[in-house]
């Protein structure tokens, strides 16, 4: 993945420009459809996907999707439930840089530059809260 910068006058571009290559731009937005974040132009190249039977995931790898596949499933189970949904809806929203007076979760990740990573897509926030609580039980 690629970001791209165009030239003057044309502010995005969304889908195939050339066989093989993808350009995009996200657009987040809050469980009311307003728009809360914008993502970068970028552009990626269509390539063959990994051939998992002859280079499978081992170590640090496997556990990686493994505990994630575990928060996915936690996620799944938390968001289905009313008390639970609004319990993240909250959490979420108190990170949200539009939130007046917001900080970062306290489990959110560290960014290279010392500060705390907000999340713009809510069901992102959640798989990734969810994970930082499972490494953190690990460690302990």
């Amino acid at each position: 993945m690629a970001r791209e910068k165009l030239s003057a006058g044309i502010d995005e571009v969304n889908g195939a420009t050339s066989p093989g290559h993808i350009h995009r731009i996200k657009r987040f937005r809050d469980p009311r459809g307003r728009i809360i974040g914008v993502g970068v132009q970028e552009t990626y190249d269509v390539k063959h996907p990994r051939n998992w039977k002859k280079k499978p995931a081992v170590g640090e790898e496997k556990a990686n999707q493994q505990l994630f596949k575990k928060a996915s499933e936690i996620m799944d189970k938390a968001l289905s439930d009313p008390k639970l949904y609004d319990y993240w809806q909250r959490r979420f929203e108190a990170q949200l840089f539009a939130t007046k007076g917001s900080k970062p979760d306290r489990f959110a990740l560290a960014l290279p530059n010392g500060t705390k990573k907000r999340y713009i897509r809510f069901d992102a926030f959640v798989r990734a809260m969810i994970m930082q609580e499972l490494k953190a039980k690990q460690q302990k």
